[in-house]
């Protein structure tokens, strides 16, 4: 059991990464244009009335940001899934250094 808790982790950082990624990418997919046309006068359905985005815009087009719900929360498990990994290598690089015996200074 002692072996297999390291590769659990290491697996677990692994997925989280990979889902984190993954949401992101899929984010980022094009999808249906907003209707701001003649149908600009009809209530929004509520999955969409309330909704929170960040737009930040800059002198061009190319370099506008948009941050959905899905962009948080893939970037969320992305980091997550970093600090498992970065936990998971210091405590491997401290187990190794306490099997060492300190040198005597003198």
């Amino acid at each position: 059991m002692r072996r297999a808790a390291p590769r659990l982790v290491l697996a677990l950082g692994a997925v989280l990464c990979a889902l984190g990624v993954a949401l992101f990418w899929r984010a980022n997919r094009p999808g249906p244009p907003a209707d701001g046309g003649w149908a600009a006068y009809t209530p929004l359905p509520a999955e969409t009335a309330y909704q929170s985005r960040l737009t930040l815009s800059f002198d061009d087009d190319r370099w506008a940001v948009l941050w959905t719900a899905d962009h948080v929360v893939g970037a969320v498990l992305v980091v997550a899934g970093l600090l498992v990994l970065s936990a998971l290598a210091g405590w491997l690089l401290g187990r190794r250094r306490a099997g060492r015996r300190p040198v005597d200074q003198r």
